[in-house]
């Protein structure tokens, strides 16, 4: 076999595979500059041979340069209707017998779960753009050189260079959630001057404030926050008892013990009261339906079972971790006022055990939903007298911007000296320097 045949033989490989071909394409140029040389070499003895070697040279180099140029992706519908090319604008929703998989051909893979309905809007040789329509989908981007993805969801764009996340969007609310796995991805949107930055471990929460309820004093609201924490407690709350909203249920009044007259016992003469038991509420059950839609992340539909089942009356008989997650229970279906009237509960049952990362979670949404820095420096403060050191820095932090922000000047100084004895190079070191040097 001639050096000629075997280099076309190793062209023709090329096309087998995108990652073959990279790795082939310096072979087939070190064997062209063998080609060149040898030609040169023979040129007194067969001027005219080194000629068609060039020439054949040239051919196959013109050949590699089409091979290995590279081509817009494509991908590849799985689950309903498996295996099927996909096509651009084509609409996609998640079956309610198995997620849909859109698999990329640079290995990238986005995941529709049952009901979720995205559409693939452009490709080309450096990623895709795909529109979430509704729902959540899981993104896994592979990394490469020059890669380019974006998931649009309403007004809000998420960046992607390779990385592992999961994107919500919720149509009817224009609310936006993004929780990071691994890496990172920028977002932009309505209510952010500069993008905004998502890493390992974090969640974006937006929501568009659209044409019809601006002017009423509601702006675009955006939040990140760490995702293992917003699994678990924060909500906003009140000072003083919320009633549930006026489409729902009548909050009910305060349980009632129930106990048997009294009748003696005959132990010693002894007159024993008995406590009757009430039946256990549907909310308390280990298996109970709500408590599993919440473990598989399906929070509005485990809040509406929990509401099916007596979400007020339970808030107002079992115990404190019990109300505290129904809380964050309501808080992540986006229910406020149901979660302000869980978390009411527990401090006005509890008080002094109430669970601590409750106490932080009122705190923020006092901040950053509610923009009552007064009370949110309240929530900041017991939090950090419980003696909980989980999120004591952040706490800390955020109790120094609520004073600020009250305008409690005294307040304010106490907190920034009080930070950089515990924090001296902690996020807000700076402007605790900056407020004790006023």
């Amino acid at each position: 076999m001639t050096n000629f045949e075997s280099l076309m033989k190793d062209v023709a490989r090329t096309v087998q595979g995108d990652a073959r071909r990279r790795q082939l394409l310096p072979e087939i140029q070190a064997r062209l500059e063998a080609l060149d040389k040898q030609s040169r070499q023979a040129q007194r003895a067969h001027g005219g041979w080194r000629l068609s070697l060039a020439g054949a040279a040239l051919c196959a180099a013109g050949i590699a340069i089409f091979v290995l140029r590279p081509q817009p992706l494509s991908f590849a519908v799985d689950g309903v209707g498996a295996g099927r090319t996909g096509a651009l604008g084509e609409q996609l929703i998640g079956a309610d017998s198995g997620p849909v998989a859109l698999r990329f051909s640079d290995g990238s893979q986005v995941t529709l779960p049952p009901q979720a309905q995205a559409h693939v809007d452009a490709l080309d040789t450096q990623g895709a753009t795909v529109a979430l329509e509704n729902g959540t989908v899981e993104v896994s981007v592979v990394h490469r050189k020059h890669t380019r993805w974006e998931i649009r969801a309403g007004r809000y764009h998420i960046r992607v260079t390779g990385t592992r996340f999961s994107a919500g969007w919720d149509r009817k609310t224009d609310a936006l959630t993004v929780t990071m796995h691994e890496g990172s991805v920028e977002v932009t949107g309505p209510g952010m001057k500069a993008p905004a930055r998502v890493v390992t471990g974090q969640r974006l929460r937006a929501k568009d404030v659209s044409a019809d309820t601006q002017g009423q004093d509601e702006d675009p609201k955006v939040v990140v926050e760490d995702a293992t924490l917003a699994a678990r407690a924060e909500a906003p709350v009140v000072k003083e008892p919320v009633a549930v909203p006026a489409v729902e249920a009548a909050q009910p009044e305060p349980a009632k013990v129930i106990a048997a007259p009294a009748r003696d016992d005959r132990r010693g003469g002894a007159r024993v009261r008995r406590a009757v038991a009430e039946p256990q509420s549907k909310l308390a059950l280990a298996n109970a339906e709500w408590r599993s839609l919440e473990a598989h992340g399906k929070y509005k539909a485990a809040l509406a079972v929990a509401v099916r089942d007596g979400f007020d009356d339970g808030c107002l008989r079992l115990p404190a971790e019990d109300v505290a997650k129904l809380g964050d229970l309501a808080r992540l279906a986006g229910d406020y006022k149901r979660a302000q009237y869980a978390y009411q509960a527990v401090y006005r049952r509890f008080r002094s055990s109430t669970p601590p990362l409750a106490l932080f979670g009122l705190g923020k949404i006092e901040f950053y939903q509610n923009r009552d820095y007064a009370s949110a420096a309240r929530w900041f403060g017991l939090y950090m007298k419980s003696g909980e050191h989980a999120l004591a820095r952040e706490a800390a932090g955020l109790l120094l911007e609520s004073r600020i922000k009250a305008g409690d000047n005294a307040g304010a100084r106490a907190a920034a000296e009080s930070y950089l004895q515990s924090y001296a190079d902690g996020p807000h070191a700076k402007l605790a320097h900056d407020t004790v040097g006023h």
